[in-house]
């Protein structure tokens, strides 16, 4: 029968609570259910009020009544046969149905139409309940999102899942499968004991798999184990360890001594701890089988693929560096890929010991271990972890040895150094320089005045008695306290200490076992031949000047507190050689510059000159400035920029602390401002027979194997009009010639060279030259004087 509409429809009273509630729904579901009960008051008004009652089989259960709740209200629905509506439970009117199929008549509608019926008032009351429980399970759900139940039991098995970002850019977790909406409780995983899950950012792009450890037994295990693993440490409030776990695989035999004494009576996470070790031995098989084939001493070879089970934490690794054996701790290690991300190897970062010239620390730096191809021998890898190289021991006791000498080489220590030292380039790796001489240890100085190769150390922890260590310089009075070296610790020092190279003049990197003790000449003096009065004036200013005792000093504090010397005269006669027995004497380094080497423009030789007498003060040494004719000579009117470099070197040298010699050979041309700043002049003339025979007897004495020669030849010797540096050079040469015809030196080679080289002065002395081209090789005296015109 057609519907009549709904304003001619009389609604009843026990309908009215029900249609009121669920108008407020707006909903097509709503809407069906009121057109049904409008359907069904029309039949009962209209059709035979007796309507055939629904039975039940004896013995069967009524079909209970499914509460649910409507979409936006606080209502509550009932669902029997799966169609959702509102109150469709209710008995038929007039009729009430019992558990076991029996009727009884009821009171019609007429009878109670003024009151509510028993399923109206329930509806009521289940509304009322239902909202007030709704807003309790709302704010609960709000409160507890980021907890899971606790009234479940953690399942010890592993879950897969997967991380995830919503259109509200939050996390959730899901299982591994096609989901139309995410789960609720955010932390319902939490249930299971360790859960695999892959990550994956906002552009739902996989970016990490992460193994999460939920049980805190198992948590505070690993955390006491493993701890702070340099790239996945581990945090005891949220274990997460990122793939490819291999802290799991280096510390997977302390993780399974520790678990199993730990958990022996604690059968829950006893349980629990066998799972994660049967994980890790399933998923580390192939790695373990390689590790345990290599170092079982079978075949002590391994591919690269499985090469990093070799390098756990804290390794000690052999290498060489620059031809020098080298000992590193690794800290960690990462793939290498090139510019085309293709693996090139791994990059290992590790630690050594090293000295920044303030103290003593660890330093980073980074190996590279390149891919290769197949099971290679350790003994073929350019890296290799210590214990597991060949000659382990042997190693040791290198390493070891250099190491407690690297030690006695902290702060200033003069030495002598012949080999190779070098100096890192930026992206270029090493320059190599060749050095014999002495050189000044000094790593601090390198640091302030070579300041794009210093560095800072990590300070070591001080957990021993200091002990001093002291410049091997007697002058020094400064003393700094170190922390002495374990062995382990002086193993891995550097291969190399920093200093100062007076030969190359650079600052450089010298090889630890090239250095060696000075062996000071103290009798130079005393063969220096020089007015014996002249001699002992040097030697007492000298000796005073490095006493350190506080002595006269000028009205300006720190003005006019250095030792001037300037030795004047012929070439060969001893002014060198005076302040080269000067810094024997003293025991101090001497320092050796020329015009040359500080420069021709003012603001440079203020640079040079400056940095020069900085080192030369801190390491007190003597300082010689050859051939200073340029920085001498008399200042003038129209010489603007030779007037600017001598007013530098004035006011340079007007505070220099240390002990200078300025050697010249135009005294004449003296500024008149250098006169009162000059301490001690030394005037040298020609040698006299007598200094030249003592200079001919000093230089054969020298010769080793000795010279057949007597007093009578020596005398021979001196005749010839020859400086110091000439006689010098001739015992050189002869010395050589008689080497090449295998004789000993004697006085006929010594003639030989000698009138050779007085041949050469004289022609150089001579206003004209030599016509070789003349008959008989004779000079014509026309030729001589035109030769050098």
């Amino acid at each position: 029968m057609p519907l009549l509409p709904v304003h001619s429809l009389f609604v009843p009273q026990f309908l009215s609570q029900t249609l009121s509630a669920c108008l407020l729904c707006a909903t097509i579901t709503t809407i069906h259910c009121v057109l049904q009960a409008y359907h069904s008051i029309y039949t009962r008004d209209t059709m035979a009020p007796a309507a055939a009652t629904e039975h039940v089989p004896n013995g069967a259960p009524a079909q209970e009544p499914v509460k649910t709740k409507c979409c936006h209200c606080k209502c509550t629905s009932t669902e029997t046969n799966g169609v959702n509506g509102h109150d469709e439970t209710k008995p038929e009117v007039g009729k009430a149905t019992t558990t076991n199929g029996d009727t009884k008549p009821q009171d019609t509608p007429e009878d109670k139409k003024d009151e509510p019926t028993q399923t109206d008032k329930k509806t009521d009351t289940d509304t009322r309940d239902s909202a007030t429980k709704d807003g309790d399970a709302d704010t609960a759900a709000t409160d507890d999102k980021d907890k899971a139940p606790e009234d479940q039991t953690m399942k010890c098995e592993f879950k897969h899942l997967d991380r995830r970002y919503d259109e509200k850019d939050e996390h959730y977790f899901t299982e591994r499968k096609t989901e139309i909406d995410k789960p609720a409780q955010k932390d319902w995983w939490r249930l299971y004991a360790y859960c695999l899950v892959k990550h994956y950012n906002h552009h739902g792009e996989h970016d990490s798999t992460r193994l999460y450890v939920n049980p805190q037994p198992l948590r505070q295990l690993l955390r006491d184990v493993i701890g702070d693993y340099p790239s996945d440490p581990i945090d005891v409030d949220d274990v997460q360890i990122e793939a490819p776990f291999h802290s799991l695989f280096h510390y997977r035999k302390q993780l399974e001594t520790e678990g199993s004494r730990r958990f022996a009576d604690e059968a829950e996470a006893f349980e629990q701890f066998n799972l994660l070790m049967d994980w890790i031995k399933n998923h580390f098989e192939p790695e373990i089988a390689a590790y345990e084939r290599c170092i079982s001493g079978e075949t002590r070879a391994i591919s690269y693929e499985h090469a990093w089970t070799l390098l756990p934490p804290d390794t000690i690794v052999h290498c060489k560096i620059l031809d020098q054996d080298r000992a590193f701790r690794v800290r960690r290690y990462y793939n290498e890929f090139d510019d085309h991300a293709n693996l090139v190897g791994m990059t290992l970062s590790c630690r050594y010991i090293d000295f920044d010239g303030e103290d003593v620390g660890t330093l980073r730096s980074h190996l590279t271990f390149r891919k290769y191809t197949g099971v290679v021998q350790l003994s073929e890898l350019d890296i290799v972890p210590l214990h597991l190289h060949e000659d382990a021991n042997g190693i040791r006791e290198t390493l070891l040895a250099r190491g407690r000498k690297w030690e006695k080489h902290l702060g200033q220590h003069y030495v002598q150094y012949n080999g190779l030292a070098v100096i890192k380039k930026e992206m270029q790796g090493y320059a190599r320089f060749g050095v014999n001489g002495r050189v000044m240890i000094d790593c601090a100085t390198f640091h302030r005045l070579a300041a794009d190769h210093s560095f800072t150390v990590k300070k070591l922890p001080s957990s021993k008695p200091k002990v001093p260590s002291l410049s091997s310089i007697k002058f020094t009075s400064e003393t700094k306290e170190y922390d002495p070296l374990t062995d382990e610790q002086a193993m891995m020092t550097n291969a190399t200490v920093r200093g100062y190279s007076f030969t190359n003049k650079r600052f450089l990197e010298f090889f630890v076992d090239k250095l060696e003790p000075i062996e000071w000449n103290t009798s130079c003096f005393d063969g220096l031949v020089l007015d014996p009065t002249i001699k002992r004036t040097v030697q007492a200013l000298v000796s005073n000047h490095t006493r350190e005792r506080p002595g006269f000093d000028d009205i300006v504090k720190g003005k006019g507190q250095g030792l001037v010397c300037v030795l004047h005269g012929p070439p060969g006669v001893g002014k060198t050689l005076t302040a080269e027995c000067v810094a024997e004497y003293v025991q101090r380094p001497l320092y050796m510059v020329s015009s040359g080497d500080l420069g021709c423009v003012s603001s440079e030789l203020d640079a040079q000159l400056t940095k020069i007498m900085d080192m030369t003060a801190t390491w007190r040494a003597v300082l010689l400035i050859d051939e200073a004719d340029v920085f001498l000579e008399q200042r003038a009117l129209h010489d603007l920029h030779r007037n600017a470099m001598v007013s530098v070197f004035l006011r340079v040298l007007e505070y220099y602390t240390g002990i200078l010699f300025l050697t010249t050979n135009r005294v004449t041309t003296f500024d008149e401002a250098f006169k009162s700043r000059i301490h001690i002049p030394i005037r040298y003339t020609d040698l006299t027979f007598e200094s030249k025979l003592q200079i001919w007897k000093n230089f054969c004495g020298m010769v080793p194997g000795g010279v057949d020669i007597d007093e009578r030849g020596l005398e021979r010797l001196a005749e010839h009009d020859l400086n110091g540096r000439q006689i010098k050079n001739a015992v050189k040469a002869a010395e050589s010639l008689a080497s090449f015809e295998g004789v000993k030196l004697d006085l006929a080679r010594l003639l030989q060279v000698t009138k050779i080289q007085s041949v050469f002065e004289k022609d150089l002395s001579s206003v004209t030259g030599v016509d070789y081209t003349a008959p008989g090789g004779r000079v014509r005296d026309a030729d001589r004087r035109n030769m050098f015109l």
